[in-house]
């Protein structure tokens, strides 16, 4: 019964008023191998959409991946960073190959300089119209943090503007992403050529809506800013090319896709820990 109830309030419209049904987004078409610069224009930018300064240096294709280089900035609370998005409804896979590196090395020399896949919720116009303690989303990255030298994945989930976020252990080099959402449940996985794919963290988000953001977000250089540690407004509207800044992400693909819906599985259990993640990794490593 609890999973019943959980996908029929995920299926709710925001509005009571009878509504016809949309038909089915085909989000494999959203999928991109980045083989043509022309696609680069298919991507929706988090700062034109919504009304905020450009903190990209760099957005290019080249060489068949996409290449993004930050300004110093940070996806944290209140605070912001370069983020290229579509937008999904409903439950999806969405599978990203990326390599996190600095400008002249394979990994970053700068703290908490990081980059992978974003799921967001919408704020239209925030820019023009911002309000404290509004940002949703959660994101599983890869690339330095705390420690230069270090490579980690960093999982980070965000409810009103407080944050909680976890480190993990990682190499530098090539690696896949994955986020899968079902309903409320998401799963972040991640996976090393040759190697099975392993969960790195489970969020249960029924606050997140229906109709998401999806796409690749990159940081970098965060000390170098903390003296607007206390003014996130004034961060966001403020490109601080002054800073120190080195990331570099480069994506050779993103696939998104429907995901299997497990027969006989509580869906309930996905993010209680009551499946272990082995049991997932059959679910949703293929």
């Amino acid at each position: 019964m609890k999973t019943l109830f959980l996908l029929s309030l995920f299926a709710l419209p925001l509005s009571a008023q009878p509504q016809q049904a949309a038909p089915p987004q085909d989000i494999a078409k959203l999928s991109d191998e980045f083989s043509a610069a022309e696609s680069l224009a298919a991507w929706s930018r988090f700062d034109s959409v919504e009304g905020w300064p450009d903190m990209l240096k760099r957005a290019e294709i080249k060489g068949g991946n996409l290449l993004l280089e930050p300004w110093t900035s940070g996806w944290y609370a209140e605070f912001h960073a370069p983020y290229l998005f579509k937008e999904i409804s409903g439950s999806f896979v969405a599978t990203a190959r990326v390599r996190v590196r600095g400008k002249e090395a394979e990994i970053p020399s700068e703290p908490w300089s990081l980059a992978g896949l974003m799921v967001r919720e919408p704020r239209p116009a925030s820019g023009k119209n911002w309000q404290p303690r509004g940002e949703n989303w959660l994101f599983l990255t890869t690339g330095i943090a705390h420690e230069t030298g270090k490579p980690v994945f960093e999982t980070k989930t965000t409810v009103n503007s407080r944050s909680n976020l976890k480190l993990h252990p990682a190499r530098s080099g090539w690696v896949d992403l994955r986020i899968v959402r079902l309903g409320p449940n998401f799963i972040l996985m991640s996976r090393y050529d040759g190697e099975p794919w392993q969960v790195r963290e489970r969020f249960f988000r029924l606050d997140l809506p229906r109709t998401v953001q999806v796409g690749l977000n990159v940081y970098t250089g965060w000390n170098s800013a903390l003296d607007f540690e206390n003014k996130p407004e004034q961060f966001n509207t403020t490109v601080l090319k002054d800073r120190k800044a080195d990331a570099i992400l480069e994506v050779d693909y993103i696939r998104f896709a429907k995901p299997p819906i497990p027969q006989g599985v509580d869906l309930a259990t996905l993010t209680d820990y009551t499946m272990s993640n082995a049991e997932l990794v059959k679910l949703f490593g293929v």
